[in-house]
């Protein structure tokens, strides 16, 4: 059996980073049909939120119109979900994403019984929130995944931004079908006001890591959507929940008005997603075709190099690339055209710097992660609503003058001790 050279596996490294940045380009269109369906699911919850919540008599013919264009993003979707190699199933976050994707296909096989429920007002708006919010929140976990998985470091940052914004949408959603909810039924109980403040703050926390990993476009058009006449004006009908009493009535008119405000602004919103949808496909593209036309660049330079090595020994050629080296290690790029050696000390380099990179990039993936499982403990062994666990966390963190990542891992940590000694205990 013929043995493997070191320019056999250099070549092959680069069609593994190919192979990578295609299946990157797959996830890029995949996270733009999630990003498409996601939209048209947050106007069905909050239309349907409206009508179930005036009994039927508001927004019955706009939510069967809303319900179509789901489907039909519906069927996009799962086109693309069926265009995946499931054989892949070796690749690192495989796992995680496929199980992501199981959920998200578990959720969209319920929906039609959900619809009908809320045809027949056999659904409250509250519970019709929670299925449909948990149904989005599946679909934007296949986009962290996406993000948390990726390998290249601007690819990465370009899912981090979009991830954040996409979130910060749909934080913008519920905020919506709350809001229209709350409207419609004309009162806002006090549960419901802390609701919506939770949704107002976590939204800006979302949008701030959105603007820093954003390219130019998008920021700049979300720069813009803050001074938007839309935005003042919700700001306005906010302050109209936040400053009304325990069962206090407000006309039920105001349902429309908060649903067409918060709708221009989500729609603004849409605009930005799809810009930062287009950026990210452009830049999964780029990146791909540099690698192929490094592949081939690499194929004839070593083509090149084995004609010129003759009948050199291998003693001999590894002497002169090492010469070659030395001579050129104080330049950030070794000159093309030189030795084996030098592609492999080139190619060595620019992945150590691609880690580097990709590790800052995942910094907020991270913190994400870290603070959703200290809510999650806060939970699960104290008893609190996701609401109030975070609560719980900020507070502390005014408090003691931390971040919310300090008090989220002080968390972690404490939990980890307490079960530990109950067990030895």
């Amino acid at each position: 059996m013929p043995s493997c050279s070191a320019e056999d596996f250099l070549l092959a490294s680069k069609r593994c980073e190919i192979a990578n940045l295609e299946e990157l380009l797959l996830t890029g269109e995949l996270v733009n049909s999630i990003s498409q369906l996601v939209h048209m699911l947050q106007r069905e919850r909050g239309l349907s939120n409206v009508y179930i919540a005036s009994e039927g008599e508001r927004f019955g013919p706009q939510r069967h119109e809303q319900i179509a264009l789901c489907m039909e993003m519906e069927a996009g979707l799962r086109q693309r979900l069926a265009a995946l190699d499931l054989s892949a199933c070796h690749l690192s976050g495989s796992v995680r994403l496929y199980t992501r994707i199981a959920y998200v296909l578990h959720g969209l096989d319920a929906l039609p019984e959900i619809r009908q429920r809320a045809l027949h007002l056999r659904i409250t708006a509250k519970e019709l929130t929670r299925l449909i919010s948990a149904l989005i929140a599946g679909l934007l976990s296949v986009v962290f995944e996406a993000a948390d998985t990726a390998a290249d470091p601007d690819i990465t940052r370009a899912l981090v931004a979009m991830f954040n914004f996409m979130q910060g949408k749909e934080l913008a959603g519920q905020e919506r079908a709350w809001g229209a909810s709350g409207f419609a039924a004309g009162h806002f109980e006090t549960e419901e006001q802390h609701k919506l403040q939770h949704l107002i703050e976590a939204q800006a926390r979302c949008f701030e890591t959105f603007a820093e990993f954003s390219s130019p476009q998008p920021l700049t058009l979300w720069e813009a959507l803050l001074v938007h006449e839309c935005a003042a004006e919700l700001n306005r009908l906010r302050q109209i929940v936040a400053r009304a009493q325990a069962d206090e009535a407000i006309p039920s008119a105001f349902s429309e008005v908060w649903y067409d405000v918060a709708t221009c602004r989500i729609d603004a919103m849409k605009q930005i997603e799809e810009a930062l949808a287009a950026d990210l496909l452009a830049l999964c593209t780029t990146k791909l075709d540099g690698a192929q036309l490094d592949l081939r660049n690499h194929r004839c330079l070593l083509n090149s190099l084995v004609t010129d090595a003759g009948e050199s020994s291998s003693l001999s050629f590894l002497t002169d690339s090492l010469q070659a080296f030395e001579q050129h290690s104080s330049e950030e790029t070794p000159p093309a055209g030189r030795s084996v050696y030098e592609l492999l000390k080139a190619q060595s380099m620019r992945l150590q710097s691609v880690s580097d990179e990709l590790q800052q990039a995942r910094q907020a993936l991270m913190e994400r992660k870290t603070l959703e499982r200290a809510k999650g403990l806060l939970m699960e062994y104290q008893g609190l609503s996701e609401d109030q666990a975070y609560r719980q966390i900020r507070q502390s963190a005014m408090e003691q003058n931390l971040r919310l990542m300090d008090v989220a891992e002080i968390i972690i940590e404490r939990t980890r001790i307490l079960l530990r000694n109950n067990h030895t205990g």
